[in-house]
C-alpha cells in the first residue's frame, strides 16, 4: 500500500503483491487463503475497508491485552497502570506501596554526584575471539591434542539476587577517610550500615595473567585510537576512528575509584592493594525491597497463563525498577 489510489481497489491483489520490501519475502498460500476468507466473510468492497478492518482488529486485540494488564496490576499492586508513565514508574511505585519504605532523598549535591559517578553499567566483552574445543564428545576429536572444553554458563536471576540484599534507604553522611585496612575487611556482609568508598587501588603485575580473562574493577574509559589492539586497528583498515567512552575491564591501577564496600572487600581478597582512601559515604541499609521481589517471583511461579508469566517476568520487573531507581538518583 504505497499510494492512496490503492485503497480504492475493489478486489484483493494477487499473492505476488504481498511482498515485504523490508525482508524481500512474500506470504504463504495459507495466509493468502485466510485473507480471501476475511474479504468474503465481511463482504468487503475495497482495500480501504480491508485496511480499516485490519486496524480495528489490531487495536481491539491490543486493547484487550492492555485491559487485562490493568486488571493484573490492580489485583497484585492496587495500582492502575494508566496513571503512570512507562513500566519503570509502575515498578517503582509498586515497590514503595508494597514495602511502605520511606527513602531519604539527597540534599547534598556532592553526595548525588559521588553516587552518580559510581554508576558504570554492565560489562559486555569478548575476552577471547576464537577458541576450539578438543574432547571425546566431538566427532573430529584428535586424541593427540590436549583436552579442552568450552563451557556455556547462563546465570539466572542476577537482578533479583542483588535486590533481595541490603539496600540503602537513609542516614547518608560523610565520615572520616582515616580508616585502616583491617576495619574495611572486618565490616560484616549483612551490616546495618553500608559504605561507598572512593579509593586508589594498585593492580599487582603478578595478578595480570591470572585475571587477564576478567579483570576486576572495570572503569569507564575514553578509548582513543592508540588504545586499540593491533587486530582492531587492522579491522579499521584506514577508516576514520571516532573516540568513544566504554566500560572496560582492565589491569591498570585505579585512581579515585568509587565502589561499594562489599565490592572493595572482594577486590582486596583477590589481591588488589589499597593505596589510599579519599572519601567514605555512610548510610543505613537493609533488605527492604526483598518483600516486593519475592512477591513477584512467587506470583509468577503460581501464574496459570503465559500472559501472567510474561507480565510478572522477574528480569523485566526488576530491571524496570533498577532503571527507575537510577533515574531518581
Amino acid at each position: 500500500m504505497d499510494s492512496h489510489q490503492k485503497f480504492d481497489q475493489e478486489r484483493l491483489p494477487s499473492i505476488d503483491s504481498f511482498e515485504s520490501t523490508l525482508t524481500g519475502s512474500g506470504i504463504s498460500d495459507e495466509d493468502y487463503r485466510h485473507a480471501q476468507t476475511v474479504w468474503n466473510y465481511f463482504n468487503l468492497k475495497n482495500m480501504g475497508e480491508y485496511h480499516d478492518l485490519y486496524v480495528k482488529c489490531d487495536v481491539l486485540q491490543l486493547s484487550d491485552v492492555f485491559e487485562n494488564f490493568r486488571k493484573l496490576c490492580q489485583h497484585f499492586y492496587g495500582l492502575d497502570c494508566v496513571h503512570l508513565f512507562r513500566a519503570p514508574r509502575l515498578a517503582w511505585q509498586s515497590s514503595l506501596k508494597m514495602t511502605y519504605q520511606l527513602l531519604e532523598l539527597f540534599t547534598d549535591i556532592n553526595m548525588h554526584m559521588f553516587v552518580e559517578k559510581g554508576i558504570r553499567g554492565g560489562i559486555s566483552v569478548i575476552t577471547k575471539r576464537f577458541s576450539q574445543a578438543s574432547n571425546k564428545y566431538l566427532p573430529n576429536f584428535d586424541a593427540s591434542k590436549s583436552i579442552k572444553h568450552i563451557i556455556y554458563l547462563d546465570c539466572n536471576k542476577l537482578y533479583g539476587t542483588s535486590m533481595v540484599e541490603s539496600l540503602s534507604y537513609g542516614g547518608f553522611e560523610w565520615i572520616s577517610a582515616d580508616v585502616t585496612l583491617d576495619w574495611i575487611q572486618s565490616i560484616p556482609q549483612d551490616n546495618s550500615e553500608g559504605y561507598i568508598f572512593e579509593v586508589d587501588l594498585k593492580y599487582p603485575e603478578e595478578l595480570h595473567d591470572l585475571h587477564n580473562d576478567y579483570p576486576l574493577a572495570s572503569e569507564k574509559m575514553d578509548i582513543k585510537f592508540e588504545d586499540l589492539s593491533e587486530f582492531s586497528k587492522a579491522v579499521l583498515n584506514g577508516m576514520k576512528y571516532t573516540p568513544s567512552t566504554k566500560l572496560v575491564p582492565n589491569l591498570k591501577d585505579k585512581k579515585n575509584y568509587i565502589t561499594y564496600y562489599k565490592n572493595l572487600q572482594f577486590y582486596l581478597k583477590h589481591g588488589l592493594k589499597l593505596e589510599k582512601v579519599h572519601k567514605i559515604l555512610k548510610f543505613q541499609q537493609k533488605p527492604w525491597l526483598k518483600k516486593y521481589i519475592m512477591f513477584n517471583t512467587e506470583q509468577r511461579k503460581n501464574s496459570k497463563s503465559a500472559f501472567e508469566k510474561k507480565s510478572l517476568e522477574r528480569r523485566r520487573l526488576q530491571k524496570e525498577w533498577l532503571d527507575r531507581s537510577l533515574r531518581e538518583i
